[in-house]
């Protein structure tokens, strides 16, 4: 019957996919996943925060306590011109 044979492939179906289930559901799989996700978040905020900067740079930069620090931080690591 026509139901019969239906029902068959659905069988077949879930047995299939509770073994695709069963590779995905793995330490090593799940690990590997959490590492590529990690490195791309990590990489995309990266990129986004240095293109934020380069857009927003110039703007930050007048502030003047941002300044006054920048100009404090550069000279301390100027070397000294006093022989």
């Amino acid at each position: 019957m026509e139901i019969d044979n239906q029902r068959d492939k659905i069988i077949e179906q879930l047995e299939a996919l509770n073994a695709k289930l069963g590779k995905q559901l793995t330490i090593k799989q799940i690990f590997l996943t959490g590492v590529i996700y990690g490195v791309g978040f990590f990489v995309g905020s990266a990129i986004i925060a240095t293109i934020a900067l380069g857009l927003f740079g110039p703007m930050i930069g007048e502030i003047s306590w941002v300044k006054e620090n920048f100009d404090r931080g550069a000279s301390i690591l100027r070397p000294s011109q006093n022989f």
